[in-house]
């Protein structure tokens, strides 16, 4: 068996067990994954050396080990962090928008791309810059949101370590991290330029704010009045998501 398909097996073992199923036998697992209880048990002696199953001898039963707590409460930390930041973000931006006059939007990192999460429109402008719909995955490399995520994220550092730009963009990252902002110009889309900062949390990143601007032959997009804006929004959004998942549980 290649060894692809030998992770996903393991992997297809870890999602039988569910909360309405939290224990299985060996019989349980190789009749759902049409296996012989042979194969189904090499999988399930792996799994537990690794501590991700554990073995009940007295019932016979298999469930979730103590090494996937570690998995979950990473998890859990994450979706505190993306949750509160999605929900505070919207009244940010709506002031952002006003502030600058810009098309605004805030994005959270995705597995291996920023997502759009929530977007600002400035009610006073007579163009507005038609952002891409919400839930749409962002160029990781070609853009500015994709840069601020690559400059302060090990998880997307990580996920992209193998690729040759991550290394051509080095010095930009590094400047990017020195003056937590990131301005990318895109020609094709009638020239517009995007401006990004982080909100972090300590030294966590759990969003990218950005506001989108029209470059034209007789105005260039006000630089410093946008940077000022966004990072002002970037501390009073990183406030709010510290208040929410450091209050106490009740």
């Amino acid at each position: 068996m290649q060894p692809i398909q030998a992770v996903q097996k393991a992997v297809a073992v870890l999602n039988l067990f569910t909360t309405q199923q939290p224990e299985l036998t060996l019989g349980d697992i190789a009749e759902r994954l049409d296996m012989s209880r042979a194969t189904a048990h090499r999988y399930l002696v792996t799994l537990r050396a690794t501590n991700l199953l554990a073995y009940e001898t007295s019932r016979g039963v298999y469930s979730l080990g103590v090494k996937t707590l570690d998995y979950a409460a990473v998890v859990h930390d994450s979706a505190r962090f993306a949750g509160s930041f999605v929900r505070r973000a919207e009244p940010v931006l709506r002031r952002l928008a006003e502030e600058t006059n810009y098309t605004t939007a805030a994005s959270v990192w995705n597995g291996d791309s920023p997502v759009l999460v929530r977007t600002g429109t400035p009610v006073r402008r007579m163009v507005v810059i038609a952002t891409m719909p919400l839930y749409s995955c962002l160029p990781v490399f070609d853009s500015a949101q994709g840069r601020i995520f690559l400059a302060f994220s090990e998880e997307a550092r990580r996920t992209h370590a193998l690729d040759p730009r991550l290394r051509e963009l080095a010095s930009e990252l590094e400047r990017a991290r020195r003056e937590k902002f990131v301005s990318h110009d895109v020609p094709a889309d009638g020239g517009t330029t995007t401006m990004a900062v982080p909100v972090l949390v300590d030294d966590t990143m759990v969003g990218a704010l950005a506001t989108f601007a029209f470059r034209t032959a007789t105005q260039e997009p006000d630089y410093l009045l946008a940077r000022k804006a966004l990072t002002q929004a970037a501390t009073e959004l990183s406030a709010r998501v510290r208040t929410d998942t450091t209050a106490p549980q009740r």
